[in-house]
């Protein structure tokens, strides 16, 4: 009998268990942020270059596919019972035995798993591995907690390690067993801490290769046998489930037993097979919200109900130029292979139609005012009037996003730059394009032809007086109502309640992304990554990666030594032991040791160290020296490269992070191994070529998250900073300041109410990631639509402050309100009904606040603003005006000349 409490026992378990650490980690997590690696990590990132190192160094890892079962009801237990572990042999053996033909040859499991050790079978860490696969030794087994406890083999005429696999690999008991909960029995004279399992789950895991020659095979093999058998259990397909299974050693379970469990599983493709069917999904929700903003602009900018003044035919044309100015800017950055994200394509039409539909507005109510005979004329008069403040728009918005761009986070960057460059084109089809459809479609209802049906002509038709309700409501209504002492004071409560909002949220709001937000509530994927949250308890595998050192030279070796001594003080965040082959190694060289015989190093001090490594990594899993002393060198053979003279180049120590279940303890992690790790790197003084960093998958994705406020408060800074430059060099500073005020307070206010509604809303919340930060960006953007347009109009009246904000209003307050704040609510509105959360969340939740908040700053705030604290005088000899009177020609310069000048 083998005691749990025997020094070489306990070692020996260590020194394999890093095997089994190398392959069962949090994989999903990885497989996520392997897949988003491209978008939100520079390349020029420290992370990101040591994971290229290592990459090169190691190649890639594994493919992971997981299941998990569990109990139909979840209010039963403990599914660590026979008939639990008889469904998971069932499972395994339908999916060892099932064929799947690619290339012309039946290609099974054994053709594509990962084998850690030579000349042993797959590795499927797996509950049932505890009695080495084989269902008549569980059958045999009178006490299946007891024998957990790994206090003896369960066979005694075999040589198998307790708790270990058919290769020898010993069971890591957290990573087949999920929320493990400790059975207490009376009388119990087990020697040492132990623990009869009861477990609310239980997971075997499937790895495969993934190098170039089979991972097209290893792709299709797990949606046509893994997920297929899988999917047919939890849909009671029995049929297709007996049909393949071997019935040799186990009688197969009826389908009363098979009805009491439930799995949830994953495959390495499921991330992406999951965006993909995400995305077409929501694709008929973005089909239906612009369809519904297209709806809203044809009743909107026409005088609906009219078969001849509608505004269909225009609006039309409206979206042809939105989808005209996203084709031309995803034409334009591919030419110049500036990559192309989801979030480009889902955010920058709508922030492209936002702002279209506001010129297609503020350009349509202008013309409608104009009294010049002639089509032309009129054209002309309004684009004179509009185009100064439609043009500082633009320019502001443009400039925004082009300095949005100088960050380092390949999505944020490939956005602001197709922003960019969708806004501009937008503005120069809006006055070019649009004013060539406004002039046709003129000409269409001074030919009396029917609208959308142009060919149809009613000569007899009535001209439709249009009523201007809007105008109307805004100049007479809205304008007085909004000057009562009632209406003012509510609105600065309303303030001062925000902006004491947002200065908590700002402090509040936490980062990441929840890995599940990115995925369809229900699907297979979000079901896994329930139970993998909840009951898993395995933290992700981590590296120390070694180039260059010299493991002859002492002070080398002490390096080495210190680095594991402070991994393992990481308490918070790592799971002791370390793995290291140095040590190991050492233990192997060492003379006259009690190992000596055992494993043949009576005369290893004669070779050098190449032969020493050669000899010591030729040390078998089922030798005497690993078997009895945990000395094995088998296990470290993918860790140590060696160069051309047999010498280490690059090797790596293996150790594990704690459960790690939300983004902060991820970040935490890496920011507690980096510092640590680079503490003691610096006290060596390594020498030039060497290097010494650790490395785990997730902090090539959580390394973001170290500096990613600092992105948010950058890109907005530096938009605000362009935006006020943008607007004193053709406007003037009072005007600058204005806009530059009430577009911070739009962005700043969305980060508040962002942190309320996740606290009143609960679940899934927004957090602070590359998403949520380009949203912040598309913000500015439309902030400036909001408020540029009424200030600048504000600016250009005559008359006393609240008269020239009935002024301002009147105009441009209607095409605010109806152009972005109606249109977007309409549009955004639909995006609720999606099926993703990351839509509801991200897109859905922030679209809304953002037009709300713009709503109330830009047509209740600021017009309260201006009419208090506004400039006293409109102006008149600055640019923008200055350039308005001179193209009035001398009968209006003469009156220019008759009013007086503020300066």
């Amino acid at each position: 009998m083998s005691s749990v409490c025997d020094l070489h026992d306990s070692d020996r378990h260590n020194v394999l268990g890093t095997i089994q650490s190398d392959c069962v980690d949090r994989s999903l997590v990885q497989n996520i942020q392997q897949y988003f690696l491209a978008l939100w990590v520079s390349s020029s990132s420290r992370t990101y270059q040591e994971q290229e190192s290592s990459a090169e160094n190691y190649g890639p890892f594994y493919r992971t596919n997981q299941f998990i079962l569990a109990y139909q009801n979840e209010d039963w237990v403990n599914v660590f019972q026979k008939d639990g572990l008889k469904v998971i042999y069932f499972l395994q053996n339908i999916i060892r035995n099932r064929k799947v033909l690619i290339g012309g040859k039946n290609t099974t499991l054994d053709d594509l798993c990962y084998r850690p050790i030579s000349a042993k079978g797959c590795y499927v860490p797996s509950p049932m591995d505890i009695w080495l696969q084989d269902p008549s030794l569980l059958e045999k087994d009178e006490d299946i907690q007891f024998t957990t406890l790994c206090t003896e083999s369960i066979d005694v005429n075999q040589t198998n390690i307790p708790c270990s696999d058919k290769n020898g690999i010993p069971i890591i008991l957290e990573s087949v067993f999920g929320g493990i909960d400790c059975e207490e029995r009376a009388n119990d004279t087990q020697p040492c801490d132990h623990c009869y399992i009861q477990a609310k789950t239980m997971a075997v895991t499937y790895l495969l290769m993934n190098d170039e020659f089979t991972k097209k095979d290893a792709e299709q093999w797990e949606k046509e046998v893994w997920m297929d058998t899988l999917d047919a259990l939890n849909k009671r397909e029995y049929a297709k489930l007996y049909k393949y299974y071997d019935k040799t050693l186990m009688p197969a379970p009826r389908e009363q037993l098979l009805d009491q469990y439930r799995v949830a599983f994953m495959a390495e493709r499921s991330v992406s097979d999951e965006i993909d069917d995400e995305t077409n999904q929501n694709a008929w929700i973005v089909v239906v919200s612009y369809f519904m903003m297209f709806m809203y602009i044809g009743f909107a900018i026409g005088q609906f109900p009219s078969k001849i003044y509608n505004g269909f035919t225009l609006g039309l044309g409206g979206i042809f130029i939105v989808a005209v100015s996203m084709i031309s800017s995803i034409g334009m950055v591919s030419y110049f292979s500036i990559g192309l994200t989801m979030i480009s394509l889902e955010v920058i039409p709508f922030l492209i139609l936002a702002i279209g539909v506001d010129n297609m507005f503020i350009i349509t109510h202008n013309y409608k005012k104009q009294k010049h005979p002639t089509v032309p004329e009129r054209m002309g008069h309004t684009l004179k009037q509009v185009g100064p403040s439609i043009t500082i728009a633009a320019i502001c918005e443009t400039l925004a996003f082009l300095v949005g761009s100088l960050t380092k986070m390949p999505a944020l960057q490939s956005f602001c730059i197709q922003a960019a460059v969708g806004v501009f084109i937008d503005y120069l089809l809006q006055i070019t394009m649009f004013v060539a459809f406004l002039t046709l479609d003129e000409q269409r209802k001074k030919h009396k032809r029917y609208d959308l049906m142009i060919c149809k002509q009613d000569p007899n038709y009535a001209i439709k007086e249009d009523r201007k309700l809007i105008q109307t409501f805004f100049k007479k209504h809205y304008s007085p109502f909004i000057q009562k002492p009632a209406c003012v004071i509510t609105t600065i409560v309303i303030f001062v309640a925000l902006f004491a909002i947002s200065c908590v949220g700002i402090t509040k709001l936490e980062v990441g992304l929840d890995e599940q937000v990115s995925m369809v509530e229900g699907s297979n994927l979000f079901n896994y990554m329930t139970l993998e949250k909840k009951y898993i308890e395995i933290g992700p595998l981590a590296y120390l990666i070694l180039e260059n050192l010299d493991y002859q030279n002492q002070h080398d070796l002490e390096l080495v030594a210190n680095l594991s001594n402070s991994l393992s003080q990481l308490n918070e965040t790592v799971q002791p032991p370390i793995y290291s082959w140095v040590a190991s190694f050492n233990l192997f060289i060492r003379e006259k040791a009690e190992w000596t015989q055992a494993c043949e190093t009576q005369d290893i001090a004669l070779y050098d160290l190449p032969t020493q490594l050669k000899r010591f990594l030729g040390v078998r899993i089922n030798s005497p020296c690993c078997q009895r002393f945990g000395i094995c060198g088998e296990t470290f053979e993918a860790d140590i490269v060696l160069n051309e003279q047999g010498y280490v180049k690059t090797s790596r120590l293996r150790f594990q992070h704690r459960p790690i279940h939300n983004s902060a303890g991820y970040i935490l992690s890496l920011e507690q191994t980096r510092q640590v790790i680079d503490k003691v790197v610096k006290d060596a003084n390594l020498k030039e070529n060497q290097k010494v960093y650790p490395y785990s998958m997730p902090y090539v994705f959580y390394d973001q998250y170290s500096y990613i406020r600092a992105v948010a408060i950058t890109n907005v800074l530096l938009a605000l900073a362009t935006i006020f430059f943008t607007m004193t060099l053709v406007q003037d500073v009072v005007c600058a300041i204005i806009v530059v005020l009430f577009v911070f307070l739009i962005a700043f206010n969305l980060i508040g109410t962002i942190w309320l509604t996740n606290v009143i809303f609960g679940g899934f919340v927004i957090e602070i990631n590359a998403v949520s930060v380009v949203n912040l960006v598309t913000c500015i953007g439309l902030a400036v639509e909001f408020v540029a347009h009424i200030v600048i109009k504000f600016r250009l009246c005559d008359g006393k402050r609240w008269e020239r904000v009935t002024g301002a209003m009147s105009t441009m307050g209607t095409s605010v309100f109806v152009g972005i704040a109606c249109t977007k609510f309409i549009g955004v509105a639909v995006l609720g009904f999606a099926p993703s959360t990351l839509f509801k969340l991200y897109y859905f939740r922030m679209y809304i606040l953002m037009v709300v908040l713009g709503a109330f700053n830009g047509l209740v705030l600021l017009p309260i603003f201006l009419g208090l604290f506004g400039p006293q005088f409109s102006i008149m000899n600055v640019r923008v005006k200055s350039l308005i009177n001179q193209s009035d020609g001398p009968s209006n310069s003469s009156q220019a000349k008759k009013r007086p000048s503020y300066g």
